[in-house]
């Protein structure tokens, strides 16, 4: 029987190909899907990797999101422990609010 930690650990451990997945998507998806910012991109899963590790590695489960602001402030609703599962249609929202500002 494995201990709580042991399964806490093995339950959010990163698998060995998600730098790798994670880079490929950034050089696919530079912008930010929210704002358009290049800088400090993020690659958020939209089915959070807490509930569904099987997605962590799938291409279709991810979204760039610039760091600075729309990661917390979209991704997650403010609050590192929620998830937003409207994140695509989000993005397409606020994007396209921000492009028609211009």
């Amino acid at each position: 029987m494995i201990s709580f930690r042991e399964h806490v650990v093995k339950r959010f451990t990163r698998s060995s190909g998600w730098r790798k997945i994670r880079n490929a998507h950034i050089k696919k998806h530079p912008q930010c899907a929210c704002c358009g910012s290049k800088n400090a991109p993020e690659v958020h899963h939209i089915q959070d990797f807490s509930t569904a590790p099987e997605l962590e590695l799938d291409p279709n489960n991810l979204i760039t999101l610039c760091g600075k602001r729309c990661h917390l402030l979209f991704g997650h609703l403010g609050y590192w422990k929620s998830i937003n599962p409207e994140i695509i249609n989000d993005s397409k929202w606020i994007r396209n609010k921000i492009e028609n500002r211009r």
